[in-house]
């Protein structure tokens, strides 16, 4: 199998680079190499750059502490390539020359993983085939609640009685695919169904788009002229990588109280209904009282929508994690610890938390 990286007994990780092994360096006259990846922000740096392990530069190496590099991509562990540079050109090296599949390292998608913590190969591999599945129209079942809710990811959030998450109800992200227009239509059907009062847009104010016949359906635009939709632009960066900043304290202090000022039901989304919404809604089915597990099996519920995504459980840990101060999967207290955070930054009241609750959990 080609050497990629390995994990040191130490605590340490050693990224591996033969050129040798890269199709594109065939002829490619070599003077640097880099990894970047999930820990640089898919940056490169000075900080990750390997050294010749002889002088004939057919091995290179870098050693880094694991926790310099434990930061998980979509696939829930820390994601990389190689850059190699020469003279004025520069390349990521992604192509093995003459290697097999089964030979080719550990991947997900086209990235490298390094595989911290328990790790199963053959899983990582069952959650690419996610990351890669296209589902057309006719493989859904619209007969069935079960595929309805697939097709256009709408669900209720976990500990909540009447806040719902899913797909945009009118921008098309994926508008080459067949399911595109029977989704929207399917996430409209689902908010008048649901009873839905008030929105929660995560990706900010956009306009339609008259090249794709994007449209406001009629119940959604009746929310809108009620003053009863709530904009907030974050990013993926920010809800998972900075949990502990102020941008994301922002977004959950104005979900908060734009939900208790607002009538439910209550629907969250942004354009996919899976990184904002999918840290948004278990922050607040946290403050409602689900558990880890709830929270995390809802998250993954994402795969099935049949647009080439997958995200795993472990980044959505990973960014909770850090709010808490502690492994989100070991917390006893989920519902006290996620409050307290924004109690004691000054972001929230526990009034408001109560407020929340009272109003999310209504029967």
């Amino acid at each position: 199998m080609i050497e990629t990286c390995s994990i040191l007994q130490n605590g340490e990780v050693e990224f591996v680079f033969c050129p040798a092994d890269y199709k594109e360096l065939e002829n490619f006259k070599l003077r640097d190499v880099y990894v970047f990846g999930t820990f640089t922000a898919w940056q490169k740096t000075d900080d990750f750059k390997l050294e010749k392990k002889d002088a004939s530069g057919s091995k290179w190496t870098l050693v880094k502490k694991e926790c310099e590099v434990s930061i998980p991509g979509n696939s829930g562990f820390p994601e990389f390539k190689f850059i190699a540079t020469a003279e004025n050109k520069e390349m990521i090296a992604d192509i093995y020359l003459n290697a097999p599949d089964e030979n080719r390292g550990i991947k997900f998608l086209s990235n490298n993983i390094i595989p911290e913590g328990p790790f199963d190969a053959e899983a990582v591999i069952n959650d690419e085939a996610f990351a890669v599945n296209i589902k057309s129209l006719a493989e859904f079942n619209l007969s069935s609640e079960q595929e309805l809710a697939e097709i256009s990811n709408v669900r209720k959030v976990p500990g909540t009685s009447c806040l719902w998450r899913g797909y945009h109800p009118y921008k098309k992200s994926r508008p080459l695919l067949d399911t595109e227009e029977t989704r929207i239509r399917i996430v409209n059907e689902k908010l008048q169904k649901n009873s839905v009062k008030s929105v929660i847009t995560l990706c900010g104010e956009e306009n339609l788009s008259a090249e794709l016949e994007e449209k406001i359906y009629p119940y959604m635009k009746k929310i809108q002229d009620g003053g009863n939709q709530l904009f907030v632009d974050t990013s993926y960066e920010t809800v998972y990588f900075d949990s502990t900043g102020e941008e994301y304290a922002l977004t959950v202090q104005k979900i908060v109280r734009f939900i208790n000022s607002h009538p439910g039901a209550y629907y969250i989304h942004c354009r996919l209904g899976s990184d904002r919404t999918g840290t948004m809604s278990a922050v607040l089915a946290a403050l409602c009282g689900a558990s880890w597990k709830e929270i995390a099996a809802d998250y993954e519920r994402t795969r099935f929508m049949g647009i080439q995504e997958f995200r795993s459980a472990r980044l959505l840990a990973y960014s909770l994690s850090r709010l808490l101060g502690e492994d989100v999967s070991r917390c006893s207290t989920l519902q006290k610890k996620t409050a307290s955070y924004f109690v004691k930054g000054g972001w929230l009241t526990e009034s408001e938390i109560n407020t929340l609750v009272k109003k999310l959990t209504a029967k």
